[in-house]
């Protein structure tokens, strides 16, 4: 039992890292969309972004040997851990996929969808926040966990309603085809963020439902 609890604790801890990393990662690339929009795009905050998701992949491969060591019954199956672990690491992948796509877009935002484009920004923050909190609920409080997954369902909701406003302003543009097809990637991306972070909580509210009440 000694050995079950030891490894547990060590997971735990490695998670702890691992989420801390990504609310963090959430957060520089809050902070580049930001400075975007006012057209004073900060470098820092995207390769902040991929050295987060460097460190988490790191985290990553940690997690999985000290998972794999000893397959002994954990509160949860061997195999949920670590796909709720590979799930949240793809919401790493894509921010960090994104942070790199910002870097190399060479126009400025268009003034006409900031407002839209904020909203759609503020969606994916708080969604990733939402998930983080979600996955560490999970652990000793399934109540809370499970009612957080409606949040990030909701998040999901306004972040769909931002993104067809944006395409349907973007696409009665008369601007350089160019230009219109980009910033629409760019919409699609952020966008993308958040329907795995709402597929990832869909996951989590499944294994709520699949073990005993806790």
């Amino acid at each position: 039992m000694k050995l079950l609890k030891d490894k547990k604790n060590e997971l735990d801890e490695i998670n702890k890292q691992f989420l801390a990393e990504t609310l963090n990662g959430s957060a520089l690339l809050h902070e580049a969309l930001s400075t975007f929009i006012e057209d004073k795009l900060k470098k820092e905050s995207i390769e902040g972004v991929i050295q987060t998701e460097r460190k988490c992949d790191e985290l990553k491969e940690k997690y999985t040997q000290v998972l794999f060591k000893d397959k002994r019954a954990l509160p949860f199956l061997v195999e949920d851990r670590y796909n709720i672990l590979m799930m949240i690491d793809s919401v790493n992948d894509k921010m960090e996929f994104f942070a790199r796509f910002l870097d190399v877009y060479p126009f400025k935002l268009y003034k006409e969808i900031n407002a839209e484009f904020r909203a759609l920004c503020s969606a994916c923050g708080q969604s990733v926040e939402e998930l983080v909190d979600c996955a560490i609920l999970i652990e000793t409080d399934f109540d809370g966990a499970y009612k957080k997954t409606f949040e990030i369902e909701e998040r999901k909701r306004e972040a769909r309603t931002a993104k067809f406003n944006l395409l349907g302003k973007l696409y009665k543009m008369k601007d350089d085809p160019t230009k219109v097809y980009l910033t629409s990637k760019l919409v699609t991306y952020i966008y993308d963020i958040v329907s795995w972070v709402e597929e990832t909580s869909d996951y989590l509210r499944g294994l709520i439902i699949r073990y005993p009440s806790r």
